[in-house]
């Protein structure tokens, strides 16, 4: 009795073992199976309230041939640009979009362009022809929508736009059908910055850039490309970026597969210098004593080979926590006091204002108390 029993235990030792290590794997995206909404502006037909954007260097059309290159294929895609992306035609289009992708699929929702929120504080994607008579894309409305109409069970939603992050306050604010994972390039509550750097930290991830996988297992999981957009958002445009997921979406499931960098020093932020002064970008590839150095808001043909000399870690002002400050909103400033710091940006309160208004600012923005 004793033998069958040590046996039984055995076995299920064994069989315990392997499962931890085959059975359990992450589970792995799937090109194939996804859907994918893709809206980009660059420019607004009441282009005095919504400035436009450069039309060169534009990242979104990298990321869409990125997503391709994967083995999204074109029947999967709906792409709105510019003049195309009016609210009408969005809104229809999406309501279209979601009935096509079966049980098993996965849509994904992007979105770059400008982001506002209403006197009310509800949150909009500046579709072409917003004013002051005509609504954008409503942030709730992009969940509302995939839960009604998608059959499927995964959604991601990719925002590279002001207050961005509101979007997972909306995700999470009612029951959700569909299990979400967000990737924002701001809080709810902060404006973004007009450079690519957050759609590039996408593009890197999607497109298995060795220096995203960062445990260095030969896997870029969700989790690690959401790490990486949160670390170059900070050190890039000193802006707080939002990342969230919800239901049973699995952080640790597998975007890209990668190859170990030639260097561990490939990916490493630092500041470089071009010209007339010292630009943030990060180190792309390495050739006996130079390196090669990607500056972040500009195009990859404007990548430069410098020298150990040319670059340095980057130079931040510390505040402490408490300390009292001047913060610039619209060309004033005003008095404030440090809540938090990460790296050079910091979250303030405002002297004269509650705690609703408190955000995080970058070191253009704040000064010490003179």
């Amino acid at each position: 009795m004793k033998i069958r029993r040590s046996a039984i235990l055995l076995l299920f030792v064994v069989s315990f073992l392997s499962s931890v290590r085959i059975g359990h794997a992450a589970p792995q995206w799937e090109p194939a199976k996804t859907w994918v909404f893709f809206v980009s502006l660059v420019k607004w037909k009441d282009s005095d309230s919504f400035e436009s954007f450069p039309e060169e260097n534009r990242k979104d059309i990298v990321f869409l041939d990125t997503l391709r290159k994967r083995g999204v294929t074109d029947d999967h895609i709906a792409y709105l640009k510019d003049s195309a992306a009016t609210t009408a035609a969005v809104e229809r289009r999406f309501d279209e979009f979601l009935r096509k992708p079966g049980p098993d699929d996965w849509v994904l929702v992007y979105f770059s362009g400008h982001g506002y929120k209403n006197d009310d504080g509800v949150s909009y994607l500046a579709t072409y022809d917003v004013d002051d008579e005509r609504d954008g894309w409503r942030f709730d409305a992009v969940p509302a929508a995939i839960d009604r109409y998608f059959r499927g069970s995964h959604a991601i939603i990719a925002l590279d736009a002001c207050f961005s992050g509101a979007m997972a306050n909306d995700v999470k604010r009612v029951k959700r059908r569909v299990s979400y994972a967000v990737f924002a390039s701001s809080l709810a509550s902060q404006e973004s910055t007009s450079d690519w750097t957050f759609t590039e930290a996408l593009i890197s991830a999607f497109g298995g850039a060795p220096f995203v996988d960062q445990n260095h297992d030969g896997h870029i999981t969700f989790d690690e490309m959401g790490r990486n957009a949160v670390e170059d958002m900070l050190f890039g445009e000193e802006q707080m970026a939002t990342i969230a997921y919800t239901g049973n979406f699995d952080s640790q499931a597998v975007v890209a597969d990668s190859t170990p960098p030639a260097s561990p020093r490939i990916g490493e932020r630092v500041e470089a210098y071009s010209q007339d002064g010292w630009y943030k970008g990060y180190i792309a590839d390495i050739r006996a004593d130079q390196y090669r150095i990607h500056y972040y808001g500009y195009d990859d043909s404007e990548d430069e080979w410098v020298t150990t000399r040319s670059i340095r870690s980057p130079k931040v002002v510390h505040y402490v926590i408490g300390e009292k400050v001047d913060v610039q909103w619209k060309k004033q400033w005003y008095p404030a006091t440090v809540l938090r710091v990460k790296a050079s940006s910091q979250l303030v309160k405002y002297a004269v204002y509650g705690n609703e208004r408190n955000e995080w600012v970058s070191s253009a923005r704040i000064r010490r108390r003179t």
